[in-house]
């Protein structure tokens, strides 16, 4: 579980052939963010994530890489993944399916499933146990939710919670607002708003600074237990607008 919650926290942070129309004055576009991570201080490496088109039509994937130091690596493989595939509508995020690889030549802490949304279920298999759920309507998974926040936030809709599946458990996640406040990252200055998240029972809490100018793409990240940060992510390069295999601002 250790490198689970790790590939997590740093997922929460953050190939669109053209931006998807969410509604008169807003629009969602292809990205590619690489942030740099600290824990408690400490240089933990880099994490990547990209939103871009999949396979199928109307199909779009969310995927996070980890770069992780030599210190990271106690925590979070360097050939550990993360990806959603997910269905984006001007009502929000619908997604299909997740895969969390943790990079090791074993499946035993992989996680995978698909969503039925006829059925209303979720089922698939994590860290070796099958399962299979009951979902509801705007029902998220740790990377889609990724997706979800910034669409929300372009189309104006101030996110109140989420439900999002962790490994095979679904939780309540809370979110609200703290404002705006300036930002400034190896990529640059930003004027951001400032959302922060928690689940239910938990003493951890998680801030994320999203910059309106970058389409909401967060800039910065950081993850509080008992009100002491631990995990920080700021970014360090952005590719938008664009495939995400290109570069620049």
């Amino acid at each position: 579980m250790a490198r689970r919650r790790a590939a997590l926290l740093m997922g929460a942070a953050l190939s669109l052939a053209a931006p998807l129309s969410l509604g008169e004055d807003t629009a969602l576009q292809p990205y590619k963010a690489r942030y740099q991570v600290t824990y408690r201080g400490l240089n933990g490496g880099q994490i990547e994530n990209s939103l871009g088109r999949a396979n199928l039509p109307g199909h779009w994937l969310y995927q996070t890489r980890a770069y992780p130091s030599l210190l990271g690596r106690v925590a979070v493989s360097p050939n550990a993944r993360e990806h959603s595939v997910m269905q984006i509508t001007p009502s929000g995020v619908r997604p299909l399916s997740f895969d969390f690889n943790d990079g090791s030549d074993g499946s035993r802490k992989d996680v995978r499933f698909q969503f039925d949304w006829t059925a209303g279920r979720v089922r698939g298999e994590a860290e070796g146990v099958p399962f299979d759920l009951a979902v509801q309507p705007g029902t998220q998974d740790t990377a889609s939710v990724q997706a979800a926040m910034i669409v929300e936030l372009l189309a104006g809709r101030p996110p109140r919670g989420f439900p999002i599946l962790t490994g095979s458990k679904l939780r309540e996640y809370r979110y609200w607002p703290e404002g705006k406040a300036t930002v400034t990252t190896p990529f640059g200055q930003f004027e951001t708003e400032v959302w922060a998240n928690q689940r239910d029972g938990s003493t951890r809490v998680t801030k994320v600074w999203h910059a309106p100018a970058l389409g909401y793409v967060p800039v910065q990240a950081i993850q509080y237990r008992k009100g002491q940060a631990e995990t920080q992510m700021k970014l360090v390069a952005l590719a938008r607008g664009q495939e995400p295999g290109a570069s620049g601002r």
